[in-house]
């Protein structure tokens, strides 16, 4: 059960107000890694120990903020939430951005729909700082589909970022070149398939902090500094890697000292 709202609560959103980020792109290199992490864990805000404030009180700010991927429901979720709302404002007044998780089936999801999860994302969290298209397609065939979204979330008030996740790399650099989004997640997968990838050449010459990649799997803390070791060689600007595992390898926060351990490690 909630409780309710505390004053020092109160307080949180109203810095969270000032605070929130711009949604101006900031650049950053491999010697300065910030994290984007899919946050599918409810923010059950009341508990001193919860994920989401734990994970926003830790990731790294220098230089600009890092992201977490907010989902009430498979998208934007049927109405606003006020435990999503108390977390957005604790991540603003902690200096990070909290994008909305939007599916696209690869560019096969009408537009229709995917422009209202967009409008609901931004009518139930009017803070928001920005859009998390999943299931992006690499196909440059795709190029005018995404490029209307991209043009769509751009014209929403406040913050626009649009991060997109087609979870591999594409063959060029047409996502960022469009451009159909901001930052792209060229891989998505277990820290074995990691360790063992090689990226198609494109990826080196970008921005760093237009690249990201999420890894799962990675069952120990010497294994995580493998990845984040080799994270740093594939000019991944952010990165998430977490021992948490397929079906949903995005469904909790690694506990301590992984996860803080794993920031340290990938910086």
């Amino acid at each position: 059960m909630r409780r309710r709202l505390g004053s020092w609560m109160l307080a949180m959103a109203l810095i969270g107000a000032v605070l929130a980020p711009s949604g101006a792109q900031a650049t950053w290199g491999t010697d300065n890694q910030h994290q984007l992490v899919p946050s599918y864990f409810y923010p059950d805000w009341w508990n001193a120990t919860n994920h989401w404030f734990r994970m926003c009180d830790a990731m790294n700010v220098a230089g600009g903020p890092s992201t977490a991927v907010m989902n009430p429901g498979g998208g934007p979720g049927a109405a606003a939430n006020p435990d999503y709302a108390e977390a957005l404002a604790r991540c603003h007044a902690r200096g990070q951005r909290v994008v909305g998780y939007v599916d696209t089936s690869f560019g096969a999801r009408p537009l229709a729909a995917v422009r209202a999860d967009i409008d609901a994302h931004y009518a139930h969290y009017p803070s928001i700082d920005g859009v998390f298209l999943d299931q992006m397609s690499t196909d440059p065939a795709t190029r005018s589909y995404y490029g209307s979204l991209y043009a769509y979330i751009g014209g929403k008030p406040g913050a626009h970022e649009v991060v997109g996740n087609p979870g591999l790399a594409a063959a060029t650099a047409w996502q960022l070149d469009a451009p159909v989004a901001d930052v792209v997640i060229v891989f998505e997968g277990s820290a074995a398939q990691y360790l063992g990838w090689t990226p198609p050449a494109w990826i080196r010459d970008r921005v760093a902090s237009q690249i990201s990649n999420l890894v799962y799997s990675a069952p120990d803390e010497a294994t995580m500094r493998q990845v984040c070791a080799r994270s740093k060689t594939l000019n991944a600007g952010s990165m998430y890697v977490t021992d948490d595992a397929l079906p949903n390898p995005w469904d909790t926060l690694p506990a301590q000292p992984y996860w803080t351990g794993s920031i340290a490690a990938c910086h």
